[in-house]
C-alpha cells in the first residue's frame, strides 16, 4: 500500500475528533448509553428563517452553477457582516465562498506555502492544522499558546527567512481561550518586521462569554488588513455545520490566486445553500445572541463540576469547549479517554489530538443538552472518585 498510496497522503492523519464521535455513535447505536461531549457542534437546529430561503431558493429555480468566488448576493453579505463585526470595508473580489471553514484554509495554505516554507501554529492546535502545513510542504512550527497569550514578544525567536504564515485561532479551539488586543499588536509589528502573512481563523468570534472580553480581529490593526486572510463559517455561528458554508477573506491580488486553487477542487459553491447563507448573515442576530446565552449557561455548568472534583482548568472565554488538566490522575490523555468511554460512558477527546502541548489534557464540548451534560458531569464525578 506504501508504494501506490501518495507520500502526502501517508503523511497527515484522520482526526481523533471525529474517531471518538464515531466510536461513540457506533456504541450508541448498539444499544449503549453513551453522552457525547466530544463533538464540536452546535446541538441547535439551524433557525427556521434561513431554512425557509433556502427552501424558496430551491423552489425559485436556484438550483444551477453560478459564479466560481461565490454568488455576488452571498459575497455582499458577507462583506456586510464584516463590516457589522469587525468594521472593516471588504471587497467582494476579497472574498471566495468556500465548503466550510476546512476548505477555506486548505486554499490559503496551499497557495501560499512551498516546501521549504514554515508556518507557525500555537500549539494546542485544531487538528488538521498541520495537516494543511504538511500538504503545501512546509514545516509546522509549534509555539506554546501561552506564550501567544501572555508573552508574545518571545514569538520573535521562532522567527526565520522561511516563516511564511502564523495560523491563529482566537476564540481557541481546544481550550476557548482568546487572543488579547496586546499581543495581536506585536504579532502585527513583527509580521510586518519579518514580511509574513497571518492567517486569523475566525470561525467562534460571536461565542464570548465575559463582558470584559473583546475581540479583536488583527485584519482591523494598522496596516494588517494586506496581509491578513480572514477565514469564516456559519457552522458554529448558526448552527448550519451539515450546509457547509464558510468563507476566506484577503488580499485581493492574492485571492485571485486562491480562486485558481478554488477551482481545481470545486466548480462552485452550493447555490441555494448560499441563499441561507445570505439570510443568515444580513438578518437579525438574535438567534445567535440566544444560542450564545444557552452555551454560557452549560459552560457555568460544567466548570462547576471540574471545580468540585478539584480538576484544574482555565476558564474558557469563548468558542464551547473546556480543556482540563488531567495528569493527577496518572493516565495520559487517551487512557483517561478511554476511562470515561468504558466506564462512565461518556465521550470526550483526547488532548493529544490538538498536538504535544496538549498530552495530560482533554477537551470536554459543551454544544450538549444542559440536563445531558448533567448527567455525564454525575457520571463522571462518580468513577473519578472511585
Amino acid at each position: 500500500m506504501d508504494t501506490i498510496v501518495s507520500k502526502r497522503v501517508q503523511g497527515i492523519s484522520f482526526s481523533k475528533i471525529r474517531e471518538m464521535t464515531s466510536r461513540a455513535k457506533k456504541m450508541k447505536s448498539e444499544g449503549i448509553d453513551i453522552i457525547e461531549l466530544s463533538q464540536g457542534r452546535p446541538d441547535f437546529d439551524t433557525p427556521t428563517h434561513i431554512i425557509k430561503a433556502t427552501e424558496e431558493a430551491l423552489q425559485n429555480g436556484l438550483v444551477h452553477y453560478d459564479a466560481s468566488a461565490g454568488t455576488v448576493s452571498c459575497r455582499e453579505a458577507i462583506a456586510y457582516r464584516i463590516k457589522e463585526d469587525f468594521n472593516l470595508d471588504i471587497d467582494i473580489d476579497e472574498i471566495i465562498v468556500t465548503i466550510g471553514a476546512s476548505e477555506a484554509n486548505y486554499l490559503v495554505t496551499q497557495t501560499l506555502l512551498d516546501p521549504g516554507d514554515e508556518m507557525i501554529i500555537p500549539d494546542p492546535m485544531y487538528v488538521y492544522y498541520p495537516g494543511f502545513s504538511f500538504l503545501g510542504g512546509a514545516k509546522t512550527v509549534s509555539v506554546p499558546l501561552d506564550m501567544i497569550l501572555q508573552q508574545p514578544e518571545e514569538l520573535g525567536k521562532y522567527i526565520t527567512e522561511k516563516t511564511k504564515l502564523i495560523l491563529l485561532t482566537s476564540p481557541h479551539n481546544p481550550t476557548g481561550q482568546v487572543i488579547p488586543k496586546k499581543s495581536l499588536e506585536v504579532i502585527a509589528k513583527l509580521a510586518q518586521k519579518y514580511d509574513f502573512y497571518v492567517i486569523s481563523d475566525d470561525i467562534y468570534n460571536r461565542m464570548i462569554y465575559e463582558e470584559d472580553i473583546e475581540y479583536i480581529s488583527i485584519a482591523g490593526l494598522e496596516n494588517m488588513k494586506s496581509r491578513t486572510f480572514m477565514i469564516g463559517s456559519l457552522s458554529k455561528t448558526y448552527a448550519m455545520d451539515g450546509w457547509r458554508v464558510g468563507y476566506l477573506v484577503g488580499p485581493k491580488e492574492l485571492m485571485r490566486q486562491a480562486l485558481k486553487m478554488h477551482q481545481h477542487i470545486l466548480s462552485c459553491p452550493n447555490t441555494f445553500v448560499q441563499e441561507g447563507a445570505r439570510v443568515a448573515l444580513t438578518s437579525s442576530q438574535e438567534c445567535v445572541d440566544e444560542m450564545v446565552t444557552e452555551f454560557d449557561r452549560r459552560r457555568k455548568l460544567m466548570m462547576s463540576y471540574f471545580d468540585e472534583l478539584g480538576i484544574p482548568y482555565k476558564p474558557p472565554q469563548g468558542a464551547f469547549y473546556v480543556f482540563p488538566d488531567i495528569k493527577k490522575f496518572g493516565m495520559n490523555s487517551e487512557e483517561f479517554c478511554e476511562y470515561l468511554l468504558n466506564k462512565a460512558r461518556v465521550a470526550v477527546v483526547p488532548g493529544s489530538a490538538f498536538g504535544k502541548a496538549g498530552e495530560g489534557y482533554v477537551r470536554f464540548s459543551y454544544t450538549t443538552d444542559y440536563e445531558l451534560i448533567k448527567e455525564a458531569m454525575e457520571r463522571i464525578k462518580d468513577v473519578l472518585n472511585k
